[in-house]
């Protein structure tokens, strides 16, 4: 018998980020005349300005969406896949609701931290609830945009995973706002799933600008995370 490949899948709800053109095709959000449609988000602001603002989530519509993330689970449990990474990063709607840049809300989804993380945490166990395979978030640690979701809150937020059953986080960084000031370089995520590793204890996945092996075993071999994510 061959021997068996573990395969991860992610899943995600675009938000806001929906109804865009393809990536090498500018990525911008598609009008009406374009074939576009009016997506969703927390708040009704657009990820730039000069974009149509989203319909912000009903009670109905907040419902309707972790229903949808339990029956994708389950289509994944039924195809046998072995794991499951929530996306709550790079922009998509879990991060949107996460990030005070994007959820302006006045409601219990919105506002304080624990607001922000409800509909995040509520996915999350309803998923883990349907889904008996390894489940993990991917995670944007920062906005890397002053007065946005930033390491503190990405650590406590980790933690509430953890105990909400999470086996691993996925730790990248930005994606919420055009106006955000990353600063690049090799490995320059690493020490984000540094220090949500060493808060949590939980298995952490690192990613980005990580292109040589030696680099990649390096990062594991000073315990900064347990995996790393090579794309592209």
């Amino acid at each position: 018998l061959a021997p068996h490949t573990a395969v991860c899948i992610q899943l995600a709800h675009a938000g806001r980020k929906a109804s865009s053109a393809l990536p090498w095709q500018g990525g911008q959000l598609l009008s009406p005349e374009q074939g576009g449609w009016r997506p969703l988000g927390p708040s009704t602001l657009p990820h730039l300005p000069t974009e149509a603002a989203p319909h912000a989530l009903t009670a109905q519509g907040l419902n309707d969406t972790v229903t949808a993330f339990v029956a994708a689970a389950e289509r994944a449990s039924r195809m046998g896949v072995d794991a499951i990474e929530l996306h709550c990063a790079h922009g998509y709607l879990l991060h949107q609701f996460l990030s005070p840049l994007a959820n302006q809300r006045s409601d219990a989804y919105g506002g304080s931290f624990e607001n922000r993380c409800r509909l995040p945490l509520e996915v999350f166990a309803a998923v883990r609830q349907t889904f008996d395979g390894v489940l993990g978030v991917r995670l944007s640690a920062t906005d890397w945009v002053e007065g946005g979701w930033d390491l503190p809150q990405s650590v406590a937020f980790s933690q509430m995973l953890r105990d909400a059953g999470c086996d691993f986080i996925h730790v990248s960084s930005g994606g919420v706002s055009p106006l955000q000031k990353i600063t690049l370089g090799p490995g320059y995520q690493v020490a984000f799933a540094r220090a949500i590793r060493e808060a949590t204890g939980m298995v952490t996945t690192t990613v980005g600008l990580i292109t040589e092996p030696s680099q990649a075993e390096a990062i594991l071999q000073a315990g900064d995370a347990d995996l790393v994510a090579l794309a592209r």
